[in-house]
């Protein structure tokens, strides 16, 4: 799998991948990636026709997806992080 480019967006990272007739579009945000893989093909064999398909309500569709998993990863943080326990503060000292 090589980099065949990067798509400029403001509010993240857009990485084009080539691979065996694919081409895979790598999303990331915040620690967080998703990956959508496109099959090579009449209607899609360059840069210029995948600009064409992650167009600004794809991008968007994208972004609401990170949103939910943001909360979701944020989620099981809280879970897996025990609670602070005031008692085991060091005493303070006057």
């Amino acid at each position: 799998m090589r980099i065949i480019g990067r798509l400029p967006d403001p509010r993240m990272q857009i990485t084009v991948f080539e691979n065996d007739g694919r081409y895979p579009v790598q999303f990331e945000l915040g620690g967080i990636t998703q990956i959508y893989r496109f099959r090579k093909g009449e209607r899609l064999s360059n840069m210029g026709h995948l600009r064409a398909y992650v167009n600004e309500d794809f991008r968007s569709a994208v972004l609401r997806q990170f949103t939910e998993m943001q909360r979701i990863q944020t989620e099981v943080l809280h879970r897996i992080t025990p609670p602070e326990d005031p008692n085991t503060d060091l005493p303070q000292i006057i």
